[in-house]
């Protein structure tokens, strides 16, 4: 497998080393604007890798001759790539969302170069879209299905009991823009406010943490076996960040409509933003925890049953690897190797819980527990007696 890795910031990083280390790569080619980022990428992976490794800082140069593509780019440099790569249907899979208005040109350039376009496939989105689809597919009929994600360190930190663990640009767009989350009613998409829904929960594992609306994409119902259900997505955060989050808000300090400062406009948030990265920003001495968690309610053989999946990864100091970093690097580069050897096929924009499914969707859990992230999950569903 030739592969090229663009994006070497940490969750790039998780990505290239997986991709190194799979016995099925010949090549792997690192790709970022920064060429030194790229070649630091390239000595943290080649210890452990028997492939060869290229560093490139030319994105268009490096789609030539690759069997599949994987990004971890912001959303302006995954799409110049995509045009690209689609044009020589070339494979290509990404951990980033794209805006919901752009999906269908996105669909429309990647089946008119006959390329597979696999995104987003991290870990939210992602893994958990995947893992949602695992478990309803056992059911007989699909009622609800509840995912609560987050990475967190592994202890709360001033000021907000928060820290952030994605590197480059994205370290300075901090979790706490207010927009609109979407939740599912009978598979029916709705839209809540982003931190609503605010509730405490028990992880075991980890402790008691909070859990708002967050995350959920508008299509995780286009899965046949979701397409009724009540669907909800929250991410997980210690407790004090939600509140914290929302006061922010409350005196406008996250407001989008510039305000004039001294003559120069300034956005309230953006502000906000850069006042606060450097001090949630990971540093040498944080490590994080990475917590998801699955369940699914409905029936088998006409009677309730439940199910559910769970995930804890945590930073690995043998390769400096954060668990944000392993859960969406890895899950990336999993979906990746799928493409290459064509286990995922299709052209055009192809959501990940539709387009790997069965056997395919299990060689990538496998290639996670072969990696240490391992997937806890109940029992094949028995039927259970109604209760009175």
């Amino acid at each position: 497998m030739r592969a090229a890795q663009f994006g070497c910031g940490k969750m790039g990083v998780g990505a290239a080393y997986a991709l190194a280390t799979d016995p099925a790569t010949t090549r792997l080619t690192l790709v970022d604007r920064d060429r030194s980022r790229a070649e630091e990428a390239a000595r943290l992976v080649a210890p452990h890798s028997a492939c060869r490794i290229v560093v490139s800082a030319d994105p268009e140069a490096a789609i030539a001759g690759q069997d599949v593509l994987t990004l971890a780019l912001p959303w302006a440099a995954t799409r110049q790539v995509v045009e690209h790569a689609a044009s020589g249907g070339t494979p290509l899979a990404s951990i980033t969302r794209p805006p919901v208005d752009q999906l269908a040109t996105l669909d429309a350039v990647a089946r008119a170069g006959g390329a597979p376009l696999l995104l987003p496939v991290g870990l939210e989105p992602g893994l958990t879209e995947l893992l949602a689809a695992s478990l309803a597919e056992r059911l007989d009929h699909t009622a609800a299905v509840e995912i609560f994600c987050g990475g967190i360190p592994r202890e709360p930190r001033e000021p907000i009991g928060h820290v952030t663990f994605f590197g480059g640009e994205s370290a300075h767009h901090l979790p706490i823009a207010q927009r609109e989350a979407y939740a599912a009613t009978a598979g029916r998409v709705v839209t809540l406010p982003r931190f609503s829904g605010l509730e405490q929960r028990s992880f075991p594992g980890v402790g008691t943490l909070q859990a708002y609306h967050d995350g959920m994409v508008p299509w995780l119902c286009d899965h046949p076996a979701l397409r009724a259900a009540d669907c909800t997505q929250k991410t997980v955060r210690w407790p004090g960040f939600g509140e914290a989050v929302t006061e922010l808000a409350r005196l406008g300090l996250l407001a989008e409509e510039p305000v004039d400062l001294d003559g120069t406009p300034v956005t309230p948030r953006r502000l906000t933003e850069r006042v606060l990265a450097p001090q949630l920003s990971a540093g040498p001495q944080d490590s994080d925890v990475v917590v998801l968690d699955v369940a699914a309610r409905g029936t088998v053989a006409g009677r309730p049953a439940h199910l559910h999946v769970g995930l804890r990864d945590a930073h690995d100091p043998a390769t400096g690897l954060s668990a944000m970093a392993r859960t969406t690097g890895f899950t990336l580069a999993a979906a990746g190797a799928l493409l290459a050897e064509g286990a995922v096929g299709g052209a055009g924009w192809l959501m990940p819980h539709r387009a790997i499914g069965g056997a395919a969707r299990e060689r990538l859990f496998r290639s996670l527990a072969r990696r240490g992230i391992t997937i806890t999950r109940t029992p094949d569903p028995q039927p259970q007696e109604e209760t009175r």
